[in-house]
């Protein structure tokens, strides 16, 4: 045999004993033995190391970068409607009188799929304490009703919602979030300053209304603006303070299943039995919800493309493969190869590498999503920046990781497709080699 041949005389008593089946052990040999190429014979196994090299980087990147997506996705989802409604009802009359809002908060209440129903305001307003002043959103509900908000009976930072809405005069107590306490100098036991749009008249001209009222707990639910500009009043509190008594007809309701929104707003409608206006927790969150979807759709186009450059390295090899192996593929047709065999052989090699970058690619971007955790801290240390800050990303509490298998699967699949459709050009060039011309000047 030439000196620059791979072919051994194992491998022609293999074909020519007809040892040789489809995806067999000779055509798997030769396949392995080619992907070994030494540097003498154009540098193919380099070119091979650089391709799975490729692959692996660019099928562990989409998965760590899906994966954040996904975590960032679910934390923002649970901790909005953790700390916010599901579905926001209103009377569409001017002045409801509140036996019509309690009429119809009983209403809704008994729709299938409703967990509760309730009364509440929600008013933007500014606060003062310490000489400092903040804008914050005043949220006024009934203290059973706010021990029904897990994240946040589950978050108190400091204090209890034990006396929550209790005391006169300024004793009165509410909670606010850990940012704005902390923006403010406040603590469990200090007095909080909330003015209202309102004014009343006086000798001197109309004068803001305003309150004071004790802080009696500080959470933290890890949702940046929630910490940062919430409060919860007492319900009648609030009506009073802001509304001067009068109801403002708002009901909030908390379903069986956040994500049923669409399908329960017509019998919502039907119960009402009234003109009502309706919004959802994605309504209110229109701007995060359309920008996480937008995230998402262009993660997956730019998947496509990374994956599609990362296999060009792999067209390469094998064109310069096919192309230094030649003579061998004349020898092989020679002692008996089909065309058939010659596909796979070259085929086989380039999906070797396409397989073999995916799977390392997999194990890669999974133990890397499993300890983000570990690996952003570290990244922080050595480069002394913080990676996600809260005011930004608007949670706190590290980059969130998600790994949803299907995902997962799909990237490894299609990962592995266009590396193959790669391959198989070359492959299918090499199976037409004439021996007869590769072996001319032989």
């Amino acid at each position: 045999m030439n000196a620059h041949s791979n072919i051994s005389g194992a491998d022609i008593k293999a074909f020519t004993g007809g040892q040789n089946k489809p995806f067999g052990a000779v055509e798997r040999m030769i396949a392995m033995r080619y992907l070994r190429a030494k540097k003498t014979q154009g540098g193919v196994g380099l070119i091979a190391a650089i391709s799975f090299t490729c692959i692996m980087l660019a099928i562990a990147a989409m998965i760590i970068i899906m994966s954040i997506m996904n975590g960032f996705r679910q934390d923002m989802i649970r901790l909005t409607i953790g700390s916010e409604g599901h579905m926001y009802v209103s009377s569409s009359s001017p002045q409801p009188t509140p036996e019509s809002v309690d009429a119809l908060e009983k209403r809704l209440a008994t729709v299938e799929g409703v967990q509760k129903s309730f009364q509440f305001t929600q008013d933007f307003t500014g606060v003062q304490a310490n000489g400092q002043f903040a804008l914050a959103q005043v949220i006024g509900i009934s203290p059973e009703n706010l021990q029904s908000y897990e994240l946040i009976a589950d978050s108190i930072f400091a204090g209890s919602l034990e006396f929550f809405g209790q005391g006169r005069g300024s004793d009165n107590q509410i909670a606010i979030g850990v940012g704005l306490a902390s923006q403010l100098g406040l603590s469990v036991g200090d007095r909080l300053l909330v003015f209202s749009p309102r004014t009343r008249q006086t000798i001197s001209g109309p004068v803001p209304v305003k309150k004071t009222y004790t802080i009696g707990a500080i959470f933290e639910v890890g949702l940046y603006q929630t910490d940062l500009s919430y409060i919860y009043m007492e319900f009648h509190q609030s009506t009073q303070l802001f509304e001067g008594g009068r109801v403002s007809g708002e009901i909030q309701l908390r379903l069986d299943d956040p994500d049923d929104i669409e399908r329960m707003e017509r019998p919502v409608i039907e119960a009402a039995k009234e003109p009502v206006f309706i919004q959802n927790w994605k309504d209110r969150n229109a701007t995060t919800a359309t920008a996480l979807r937008t995230e998402q759709i262009a993660m997956r186009f730019i998947f496509m493309i990374v994956v599609i450059i990362a296999a060009f390295p792999v067209l390469a090899s094998m064109i310069m493969l096919v192309k230094n192996k030649s003579k061998d593929i004349a020898i092989l047709r020679t002692i008996g190869s089909t065309q058939g065999s010659i596909l796979r052989i070259f085929f086989m090699s380039g999906a070797m590498i396409g397989i073999l970058g995916t799977l390392v690619g997999l194990i890669l971007g999974i133990l890397f999503c499993l300890n983000i955790g570990a690996i952003q801290s570290a990244i922080e240390f050595v480069t002394g920046t913080e990676l996600f800050p809260a005011d930004v990303y608007q949670l706190s509490g590290g980059i969130p990781a998600k790994i949803v298998w299907s995902e997962v699967f799909g990237v490894a699949f299609w990962g592995f497709v266009i590396s193959a459709a790669a391959t198989f050009f070359p492959a299918w060039t090499a199976s037409k080699v004439d021996p007869v011309d590769a072996l001319r000047y032989e």
